[in-house]
């Protein structure tokens, strides 16, 4: 089976302060501080002091249809078969959609895909927004 991955949920408070409000069937709770995750219904939103819990690829398209950047996770090495891991690179679509490179997310290297998708959308939340 597999498992829907989550952004973080420093990085759902950060989306909650760039303007995400995508329709997310969790959260995380952030009354008591400890950040667990609670099932709710879209009704209950803001009730309970709860941050929306999107999946990274919900974030990853908010940061694309929205504010016009778009996240490529890159696997280093993958042709010469000397992986090092995965490092992201983050593009900036103008309004017609032509696309300009722009650097590596602080030249890093995350062990997995979800760590560098993670990594590239709290890079844009905290820098480019």
């Amino acid at each position: 089976m597999i498992a829907e991955d989550y952004v973080s949920f420093k990085v759902a408070k950060l989306l909650k302060e760039k303007g995400f409000d995508g329709i997310c069937g969790t959260a995380y709770e952030t009354i008591t501080n400890e950040h667990e995750v609670e099932q709710c219904s879209i009704s209950e939103w803001g009730k309970l002091g709860q941050v929306k819990r999107p999946t990274l690829q919900m974030a990853m398209k908010w940061l694309r249809d929205e504010e016009h950047y778009y996240l490529q996770v890159m696997l280093d090495g993958w042709a010469c078969g000397d992986h090092s891991g995965y490092y992201v690179v983050i593009q900036k679509t103008d309004s017609d959609f032509e696309m300009m490179l722009s650097d590596a997310v602080d030249e890093v290297f995350y062990q997995t895909y979800e760590e560098a998708c993670e990594a590239g959308i709290k890079y844009c939340l905290e820098n480019l927004i």
